[in-house]
């Protein structure tokens, strides 16, 4: 089956660890907790305004995706609170669309783990020049049998914005749509 993370990776899709492959596959539920903290009171507004998860120990992390050829839907639920992304793939890049933030992001697999790197960000469709675009550190890894992530954004001018990292089971996977 085919899927958007195979297409950007080529041949590296092989690499990732079988959870990751089988996470991004279909249809699929991944629950588990998370540990969440925004940064100073700038990004505290900032994280208020574009819809980023409250700060919290432990908390209730659901991830529904929707995985097809031609896109990638990702509904997350953290203590309740909703953060959606739809992605795609625009010129080898993986694009994803939070809200009114676009952010396309190349791809690598290091030691099995799916790392992504922004490599450039539009707000309202306005390219954001480098310099004061955020900063994105995100991995997703196989640990044992959990399904591990990590990811920091940061902006220059404010420091930390928003990090999350948690541990998430794999409880429903169906290849078909």
């Amino acid at each position: 089956m085919s899927n958007l993370l195979k297409t950007c990776l080529g041949d590296e899709y092989e690499k990732l660890a079988p959870l990751i492959q089988v996470s991004h596959l279909g249809r699929t539920r991944l629950e588990g907790h998370a540990d969440i903290q925004r940064g100073n009171p700038l990004a505290q507004i900032l994280c208020l305004l574009t819809g980023m998860p409250r700060s919290a120990k432990n908390a209730r992390f659901v991830v529904e995706g929707d995985h097809l050829p031609e896109g990638m839907r990702w509904n997350r639920l953290i203590n309740g609170k909703p953060m959606n992304s739809w992605f795609a793939l625009d010129k080898g890049l993986l694009v994803e669309k939070l809200g009114f933030i676009h952010m396309s992001m190349k791809l690598r697999v290091e030691e099995s783990a799916l790392i992504y790197t922004i490599v450039k960000t539009k707000i309202l469709g306005i390219p954001i020049p480098s310099f004061l675009a955020p900063r994105v550190e995100a991995r997703e890894e196989q640990v044992g049998n959990d399904y591990v992530f990590q990811v920091a954004v940061s902006l220059p001018l404010v420091g930390l914005l928003i990090k999350y990292a948690g541990v998430l089971t794999l409880v429903r996977q169906d290849h078909q749509l």
